[in-house]
């Protein structure tokens, strides 16, 4: 015979009402519920950072063309709000506008070594240099790159988006950007979309102009500028027909003259590799890699070091791009440096190329 089920304790009331005892429901420990939302708060985080950060997210923003002095029309952008852009059709003719100062730096015939590349509108020589800085009483090496440019045309100072695109997630490395685009020599650029700010003007177009930190403008001229996020003006800038803007810095001369690690308003002076851009005069330019983080062969170089390099180089202007494991030049397609870590896949790339 079965034996009868088991019922549940139960208390009878004196007058035959039955109350069942319910089981309470055993809480959890508080350092058990702090680790549950501590987890949900990380996996909201996360889920946010990978839509935000890492996976492509392409702008609606199309850009607004920045017109070349003298030349405008009104039209509309894809919102509706007027702008203007070049009337080409009534452009100007600004072919050649360095080659007459710089005529006997380019050559009618292609001409390429392992280390300098000659055209007829181009001439770019890319030099190694190894050099020991003393810092607290300690010797370190350092070794940098410096590709020396001359342009005709600043057209052929061009920039590039991975994979072609405008917008957040985008990323690439600096070598094939610099192949995708038959570069002759490229940098790191300012890593744009690492965030929401700063000013975005390339090859002649607007796509974000809030000023984040120091400001660096090449323009149509050829002239280039830097400024302090309170000097920027971005009508200044498109009414002088900016070519390019970057918004990483700092800037690196001040009237021309080198700076010290207490002007710069940044944490990172310290050495570090470095990517960076210079400026002597309109279609005369250098890109400078400082390779680092790596005892024995470079430690890179802190922000006065590199000021002082710009200065010595006897540029006029000078701005700091994005560095770190960034730091990556190329030069004919191929690596020209040694990055620290194998460098890391970037926003965007400012390079030297032919324009057809």
């Amino acid at each position: 015979m079965l034996p009868p089920p088991k019922r549940s304790p139960a208390t009878e009331h004196p007058k035959g009402v039955v109350y069942r005892r319910v089981k309470k429901r055993k809480l959890l420990p508080g350092w058990a519920v702090f680790l549950i939302d501590f987890g949900l708060i990380g996996v909201t985080v996360c889920i946010f950072a990978l839509f935000h950060h890492v996976l492509p997210r392409k702008s609606n923003n199309p850009g607004v063309v920045i017109p070349p002095p003298g030349v405008s029309s009104t039209v509309s952008d894809a919102s509706g709000n007027p702008v203007s852009r070049p009337d080409t059709s009534g452009a100007p003719d600004t072919g050649g506008q360095f080659g007459a100062k710089f005529a006997d730096k380019f050559s009618d015939t292609v001409q390429k070594t392992d280390s300098s590349y000659v055209s007829k509108d181009i001439r770019v020589t890319l030099t190694k240099h190894t050099t020991n800085r003393e810092r607290n009483g300690r010797s370190y090496v350092v070794t940098y790159f410096v590709a020396d440019i001359y342009i005709r045309n600043i057209e052929n100072f061009r920039t590039a988006f991975a994979q072609g695109e405008y917008g957040h997630g985008y990323r690439d490395n600096t070598v094939t950007m610099a192949k995708d685009n038959n570069a002759v020599v490229a940098l790191s650029g300012d890593y744009y979309s690492i965030r929401d700010t700063g000013v975005v003007i390339r090859n002649g177009m607007l796509y974000r102009e809030q000023a984040f930190r120091d400001v660096c403008v090449l323009y149509r001229d050829g002239s280039m500028r830097t400024y302090s996020k309170e000097t920027f003006d971005i009508n200044e800038a498109v009414a002088g027909s900016a070519w390019q803007a970057w918004s990483f810095g700092p800037r690196l001369l001040e009237n021309g003259q080198p700076m010290t690690n207490a002007q710069f308003d940044t944490d990172v002076y310290k050495a570090n590799p470095r990517s960076a851009l210079g400026y002597y005069e309109p279609g005369h330019y250098a890109f400078v890699l400082v390779d680092g983080r790596q005892e024995g062969y470079s430690t890179g170089m802190t922000l006065e070091e590199l000021s002082q390099l710009f200065y010595d180089m006897g540029c006029q202007e000078a701005y700091n791009l994005d560095g770190g494991q960034s730091a990556v030049m190329a030069f004919d397609g191929e690596l020209a440096n040694q990055p620290y870590g194998g460098g890391r896949n970037i926003s965007d790339i400012l390079y030297i190329g032919e324009v057809e």
